[in-house]
């Protein structure tokens, strides 16, 4: 069912909600805010919803459940981040209205304007981590991203149990041994490939198969 039909319905029945872009005010949300109102069980829930789009409760929550993660500072000081961390940085906005992926600092300068860039204009924090490794940015459906290593196929598996947030793009950072998860932002459909649509259509009749009874 088409999102616009399924916001003019009563049906109340267990609701798999299949979006692109599940940003607080957007269509995606609002499908699963109403079936919620109606008390139906949907994925994913307005709070996970929530939850994952804000970088630093993401990875608390991560964190919580097992999700390798790294130490993360939420703050608007330059001066803090330089005194608790080291270069190289990588940032996060916390804005939840900026989804322009992540940017990397590697020196006092390129701090300042990346905290003006997400912070827009130092008016917002931001979240900072220190860069270990290197970042990758992949496509995640229904957990799965066959073309990474196990490693990030882990937390890939792991980020979709706990946040059940069928389609997204995860942001991953990579050690030579291990993965962390750094963030979770939402696909552009132009990003969506024939190949990832048919995998969803795979997910969805194998959730069928098994005794799931959703409405889509």
């Amino acid at each position: 069912m088409k999102p616009s039909m399924f916001l003019e319905s009563t049906i109340k029945r267990s609701t798999l909600n299949i979006n692109n872009d599940y940003r607080y005010l957007k269509t995606g949300y609002y499908v699963s805010l109403h079936a919620e109102v109606l008390g139906s069980k949907v994925i994913p829930s307005c709070e996970d919803i929530i939850d994952s789009s804000r970088t630093p409760i993401l990875l608390l929550r991560a964190s919580m459940a097992g999700i390798p993660t790294l130490p993360f500072l939420v703050t608007d000081s330059v001066k803090k981040i330089i005194t608790e961390l080291n270069f190289p940085l990588v940032l996060f906005a916390v804005n939840p209205f900026i989804y322009d992926g992540y940017k990397t600092a590697n020196n006092k300068s390129a701090l300042y304007r990346a905290m003006k860039s997400l912070g827009m204009n130092y008016k917002f924090a931001v979240c900072a981590q220190s860069l270990k490794g290197h970042m990758i940015s992949f496509k995640s459906i229904f957990g799965k991203c066959n073309d990474q290593d196990l490693e990030v196929q882990k937390i890939s598996k792991m980020v979709f149990e706990v946040f059940k947030i069928p389609v997204c793009k995860l942001h991953v950072q990579k050690t030579d041994d291990k993965a962390y998860l750094c963030g979770l932002q939402p696909l552009s459909k132009e990003e969506l490939s024939g190949q990832d649509l048919q995998m969803i259509s795979t997910e969805v009749s194998l959730l069928t198969e098994q005794g799931e009874h959703f409405g889509v």
